[in-house]
């Protein structure tokens, strides 16, 4: 009962190009609990929708495409789940398509999915597969719709009016398909947006038609165009496609309001497309093993020579061009390949500088490439020569040439907007740019003239990397390029197909003629939007070059039109090198950009890592160790990260002087011979508004000069150092104070143990003066003792020559001299004391009679 409501809104908000009902639908089928996919899954598709062919990351691209085969798979076990599924892919489809010119990735996705659900069916486990199968068929039409757009961004109007008819075909098959499928949401839904997609290219195709045969054939049916574009924009109420039609129609209005007037064919002319590039080098260390080593001798190493860089790399083109490969084409055996050491230019560019410089450089020719005209497949391919011209000043261009006879005013603006890299993809067209022998990689072609361009580049600066031993870049983006048209001759075609010769300033003012005068835009706007390209005399971008009464030159930002015809080829030549010098300065203001750029990228790194170094604590001094190895490495660190960043801001100085001595150059007289010709160079620099890029460019530089990171960085490294030798020093009198008091603490303890000693001594003296004292009484008494017991015996009578009264004296005596003797033993520096003081007693007395003896 809720399934059908559910499923209409899921369905109406997808035909308002808003697949989010849709999306929550399928993630609640498909992403439960152990389910087959998961959130993240549709996080993964949903990026389709905003996809960058730029980037070109084949690993995402193959993850998206694995997840699509999960998801198809998955959705084919589960009823209603795989017809929503593709519906979906188809809306994520078309909202990159809406964002993108570039759709080759778009397309790859679809034609995956169509392929794999086909594949699901064959064995027989879809449960949905008729109804799949319907919706599938809408991813169809869709690359189908993006082929005719392709068409018309290669503003090929015959292929265009094909292309959009059958898509129209495919429109009306898919509403049949559905009506014969069972009535369902679903079908009816699909039967609604393949008939909106009939309506809208069926007029599509009447009106590129139209335009087309009114200028091929002569004579077409308008009036019908514009009223089948009305209807059909009427059909739809607003949008994209509504805003389409209108705007085709404003275009077949504007053809029919000059469909009475003569237009402009012209006969013999000449497209140069310039592809200007700058070269400059990356600053980063070369890693070994990172293909930029040097290969040979050829290269100076930054330190080794102040040239300019364009200079040296000129150089090394000349000594090491012939053993290059570029977009393919071995230079050294392609028969068609050929290196010049110098510029094939005019003796005019030899002017008389005081420093020796001139505008030279080298040129390596490539061989031929070629294209077929998708609406003209009979007539024969439209050749173009190649030429890589390198110069000393930096201002680097690739070259292609090419003649056009016969040019209606659409293959005139197929022409003019085959430069730019948003023209349509040829090899999806059918049409490729090839070589024209085939002797480059098997199977080599290109989508657009940018596309070779692009890869051309990309070689040169990688050959340069190898053999200068250099980390040459090259500076380039999608809108830096230049068309050259030389008009030999034009005329005017009347509505009854007569010609009549015109002269340059008419030729400016007829129908055909807007495409030459306006810049190239970028991508497709509408069917033959130059027939609403303004153009007015007054309000040409014309440039003021002494010529010829009947001469023209027009300048806009990105092309340039040359009408000469009373001028003999040399002299257009001569012009047509100065229009091209100036188209290509734009590369060499790119190259000195990125240079600096470049300088400021790894600048900001430097300073990372400095800042980090002075966040760090290994800065500090170990109060313990202030000279230990951790400091004095971290020290040195910053001092030579301050070394390097000051090394790389004088190389940055040296680079600035090198430029400005290039522009000087280029605005000086003796950049050529003539006057004549500095004139014509002066006129068209003032039309490409050159003062305008010198300026911002020296007023960039001048910032850069004129910043303070330098000083800034010398005062943190300053800073740094005053705070750590303000820490050393505060260490080391902290470790003075500390010794102080060791050594006051030492002297103290020495204090106390003198005076301990003296109290010592004294108490000694003491005991010694009393033991003397003893001693003295004691032997005294033990000699009173004896000598009066000897004379008691002499004086009882007693016969001393007796024995008893003998041995009774000695043994007296040798009882005192026992006495004696122990006292002696306990008491050994006595005696010594006693003579010391005795002594020291009896010095002064003898000091003193010295003294007067002396005297």
């Amino acid at each position: 009962m809720h399934e059908e409501p559910g499923l209409a809104d899921q369905l109406a908000a997808l035909a308002e190009d808003d697949g989010r009902p849709i999306r929550r639908w399928l993630t609640r089928q498909l992403c439960q609990a152990g389910g087959p996919l998961t959130e993240a899954d549709f996080g993964l598709l949903d990026r389709i929708a905003v996809w960058n062919a730029e980037e070109n990351d084949q690993d995402l691209h193959g993850l998206i495409l694995a997840t699509l085969d999960r998801a198809l798979t998955a959705a084919a076990r589960v009823p209603d789940a795989a017809p929503r599924l593709v519906l979906y892919l188809k809306c994520l489809c078309d909202q990159a398509w809406e964002r993108a010119w570039d759709v080759a990735p778009i397309l790859d996705t679809m034609r995956f999915a169509v392929r794999t659900w086909t594949g699901i069916v064959a064995t027989g486990t879809a449960v949905d597969a008729e109804l799949t199968m319907l919706t599938v068929r809408m991813l169809d039409l869709l690359d189908s719709e993006m082929a005719t757009f392709n068409a018309g961004s290669c503003s090929t109007l015959a292929t265009w009016a094909r292309s959009a008819a059958e898509t129209a075909t495919r429109a009306e098959e898919v509403v049949a398909a559905a009506d014969r499928l069972k009535p369902s949401p679903i079908a009816e839904a699909v039967a609604a947006g393949a008939h909106r997609d009939y309506v809208h290219y069926a007029a599509q195709a009447r009106a590129a038609q139209a335009v087309h045969d009114h200028f091929a054939v002569g004579g077409s049916d308008l009036a019908g165009a514009v009223e089948a574009l009305r209807t059909a924009e009427e059909f739809f109420p607003d949008g994209i496609p509504r805003s389409e039609l209108r705007a085709h129609r404003y275009s077949v209005e504007a053809l029919i309001e000059v469909a009475d007037q003569p237009w402009l064919l012209l006969e013999q002319a000449r497209f140069v497309y310039l592809y200007p590039f700058g070269l400059y080098e990356d600053l980063r260390p070369v890693l070994p093993g990172s293909g930029s080593e040097s290969s040979g001798s050829e290269g100076a190493g930054p330190d080794e020579d102040s040239a300019a860089f364009a200079v040296r790399m000129v150089e090394v083109a000349r000594q090491t061009a012939d053993r290059w490969r570029i977009a393919g084409w071995d230079i050294a055996t392609h028969p068609d390949a050929l290196v010049a050491a110098e510029l094939p230019i005019d003796d005019m560019w030899k002017g008389s500088d005081p420093l020796g410089r001139q505008y030279r450089g080298m040129a390596v020719t490539l061989p031929d490439v070629e294209l077929v005209d998708p609406d003209q497949p009979d007539q024969d391919p439209i050749t173009f020569s190649v030429q890589l011209r390198l110069s000393e000043l930096g201002n680097h261009y690739l070259r292609l040439e090419c003649e056009l006879s016969e040019a209606i005013p659409q293959q005139v603006y197929a022409a003019m907007t085959r430069v730019a890299p948003e023209f349509g993809d040829l090899v999806q067209l059918g049409a490729p740019l090839r070589p024209v022998d085939g002797d480059a990689e098997p199977g080599k072609v290109w989508s657009r003239l940018a596309d070779l361009a692009t890869e051309v580049t990309g070689d040169v600066s990688a050959e340069l990397a190898r053999h200068s031993g250099r980390q040459v870049r090259h500076s380039s983006r999608p809108g830096m390029y230049h068309v050259l048209v030389l008009v030999d001759r034009a005329a005017l075609v009347a509505p009854d197909g007569s010609r009549t010769p015109v002269e340059a300033l008419e030729m400016t003012t007829a129908v055909g003629a807007q495409p030459m005068c306006h810049p190239v835009r970028h991508g497709l706007s509408a069917l033959a939007e130059w027939l609403r390209y303004p153009v007015e005399v007054p309000t040409l971008p014309a440039v003021d070059v002494p010529g010829f009464v009947g001469d023209l030159m027009v300048r806009t930002c990105n092309s340039t039109l040359m009408v000469v015809p009373a001028s003999p080829e040399y002299t257009v030549n001569a012009a047509q090198e100065a229009a091209e010098f100036v188209a290509a300065l734009e590369g060499m203001f790119a190259g000195w950009q990125d240079q600096i750029a470049e300088y400021y990228e790894h600048l900001q790194a430097d300073l990372a890592m400095m800042i980090v170094r002075l966040e760090q604590r290994g800065t500090m001094p170990d109060p313990a160790n202030p000279q230990s190895a951790e400091y004095e490495r971290v020290t040195q660190e910053l001092i030579e990260m301050q070394g390097a960043l000051e090394a790389r801001h004088l190389r940055l100085h040296r680079f600035v002087m090198a430029s400005r001595l290039s522009l000087m150059f280029v605005t000086s007289p003796s950049l050529m011979t003539s006057p004549f010709a500095r004139l014509i160079i002066d006129r068209l620099l003032a039309a490409a508004k050159f003062d305008t890029l010198r300026s911002e460019f020296e007023g960039m530089i001048d910032k850069v000069l004129g910043d303070r990171i330098g000083d800034l960085v010398d005062a943190s490294v300053r800073r740094q150092q005053e705070r750590n030798d303000a820490l050393t020093r505060m260490v080391r009198e902290e470790q003075a104070r500390l010794a102080q008091i060791e050594r006051e603490r030492v002297a103290q303890e020495e204090r106390e143990r003198a005076l301990r000693e003296k109290d010592e001594a004294a108490r000694q003296e003491r005991r010694d003066r009393t033991n003397q004292h003893r001693i003295n009484v004691l032997s005294g008494a033990i000699a009173a003792v004896g000598f009066s017991g000897v004379m008691q015996i002499v004086q009882a009578g007693f016969d001393l020559r007796k024995l008893a009264a003998i041995v009774l004296v000695v043994v007296v005596v040798l009882a005192a001299l026992i006495v004696a003797w122990i006292l002696h033993r306990q008491h050994p520096g006595s005696i010594e004391r006693v003579r010391e003081r005795q002594r020291r007693r009896r010095a002064p007395i003898h000091g003193s009679v010295m003294e007067g003896n002396v005297k």
